[in-house]
């Protein structure tokens, strides 16, 4: 999943979705030919209802990629990416590439532009997060400062849809109940009576609504960096901000145990990064140019760092260097990701903030602020070194976000009449590794849990073979690993 600086990384959302039913609609194919950006890959357009529960909605177009199996095809292997937010079509290619031959070679394997992505009708507002600068609130912040937060975000919401050219009125249209069904119309085109399900971060809610939407659908479900979806808002977000700063602590120990890195750690690493905090929260360093650096900017490179083993890595170095004086590297963690035609920032809003209950129907986003805020002092979100994860808050303002709450979120997977794999590294901090335990604790007799020690935020295909090796077997021919929970080993960083 992808941080943005208002926001809770990509990830990590809890969906607002409603059971439904609903008759089945024609599918309408507007294309079929050889994606430009995934090799081997086929990209069929279908027309698809902007509302799926709406009579004579209207439609638009939707982009799916299959690559046929290399023999005979034994089923369809559906990879949901995560964000929301993110292109499928434009991962395809190098996640196809790490697959394991018992996949690709006997699956029709699929991915897909989410609405709202790429290829699928894009709803994106570039200029105006770039130009976004507006201060963020904590539970410290005064009315007046919170008064100025509620005006900045309900006008970047505005801002954002009138430079995306969408209608307000047509936020619900991007929420997840509504994408799955885009899925289930392709499934019918395929002719494929079931499908096996990969679901990566945010793509485990994806999974998930569709499973609880079209059971008799699903063969198999992969669930890998996992979002309970039973989880309340507020109780997911302090156990992000909690996960985010145990993962910091992690990160920072194990420089420690690492000789080069220990070395060049002037003191204990714990207590340089808690200095560097301490020095540039009084006074940030002059980088040059009229650019500054601070806490601010300390935690935003901490933030985007954490999350797998490579990036904590590179942390360290760049904690180590800074503690030396030297802050260019920081800096450069901490910077904004580039505009990426392959993510929308837009997307990963609009699809948060109409999954989520952040507002009850006709709700008022103001007193909820203050609710929000009081929570953040009773966990003691500001004294936790990553606790401003906690602050998701644009939402509160995003436009629609109370014409359309108070969904019943799918029932939590019980007794699935498919098998269930459960994926999840201890340190991951996006979707912290308590989701994924409740989720298996509730299908104890249908689902095989895999905890890798340390690790990146998602598993699979990252090159570790105790996790792939399991995944193979088990989309192949349903073989569950050979205990009910199996630990693989892992580190929480890189070599120094």
């Amino acid at each position: 999943m992808r941080p943005l600086r208002v926001l809770l990384p990509a990830l990590l959302l809890l969906t607002g979705c409603a059971t439904w039913s609903q008759p089945a609609a024609p599918v309408t194919v507007v294309s079929e030919e050889p994606c430009a950006d995934a090799e081997g890959f086929s990209c069929v357009t279908l027309a698809v209802p902007t509302d799926h529960f709406a009579v004579d909605s209207p439609t638009w177009d939707v982009t799916f990629a299959v690559h046929r199996a290399e023999q005979e095809s034994r089923g369809v292997f559906v990879t949901a990416t995560g964000g929301p937010g993110s292109s499928g079509i434009a991962l395809a290619t190098d996640y196809t590439d790490a697959m394991p031959a018992e996949i690709t070679d006997s699956f029709d394997v699929v991915f897909f532009d989410q609405r709202g992505i790429g290829l699928s009708q894009p709803f994106r507002c570039d200029d105006t997060v770039a130009a976004d600068t507006s201060a963020g609130v904590d539970s410290s912040s005064s009315p007046e400062e919170r008064d100025a937060f509620a005006e900045a975000a309900t006008a970047f919401g505005e801002d954002c849809f009138a430079e995306a050219g969408v209608d307000p009125a047509e936020a619900a249209r991007y929420d997840t109940r509504q994408a799955v069904e885009d899925l289930e119309l392709f499934r019918r085109w395929l002719g494929a009576d079931t499908l096996t399900l990969y679901g990566e971060s945010y793509g485990t809610q994806y999974v998930q609504t569709y499973a609880d939407a079209h059971p008799e659908h699903v063969d198999g479900l992969v669930l890998d960096g996992v979002v309970d979806l039973s989880t309340e808002v507020e109780d997911f977000y302090t156990e992000a901000a909690q996960a985010y700063s145990d993962a910091l602590t992690a990160t920072l120990l194990a420089c420690d145990e690492q000789r080069r890195c220990a070395d060049e750690a002037p003191g204990d690493s714990l207590a340089g990064y808690d200095q560097l905090a301490e020095q540039l929260a009084a006074e940030p360093v002059d980088l040059g140019d009229g650019e500054e650096f601070g806490l601010d900017g300390l935690q935003a490179a901490a933030f985007a760092s954490v999350s797998d083993p490579f990036s904590r890595t590179a942390l360290q170095e760049a904690l180590n260097e800074g503690l030396a004086g030297e802050f260019g590297s920081l800096a450069t963690l901490a910077a904004p990701y580039p505009v990426d035609d392959s993510f929308s920032d837009a997307l990963f809003l609009a699809v948060e903030c109409q999954d989520f209950d952040f507002v009850p129907r006709g709700g008022d986003g103001r007193a909820e602020l203050d609710d929000w805020l009081d929570t953040a002092a009773e966990i003691g979100a500001d004294g936790m070194r990553l606790g401003a994860v906690f602050y998701d808050l644009s939402c509160l303002f995003w436009p629609g976000v109370a014409d359309t709450a108070d969904f019943d979120r799918p029932a939590p997977v019980t007794d699935p009449a498919y098998p269930l794999l459960v994926l999840t590294a201890d340190t991951d901090p996006n979707t912290p590794t308590q989701n994924a335990l409740r989720v298996y604790s509730r299908v104890l007799d249908d689902a095989s849990l895999v905890t890798q020690q340390g690790g990146p935020h998602v598993l699979f295909g990252r090159g570790v073979s105790c996790v792939d090796d399991l995944v193979a077997d088990f989309v192949a021919d349903g073989t569950p690993p050979p205990t009910e929970v199996t630990i693989c080993a892992g580190d929480v960083s890189d070599p120094y």
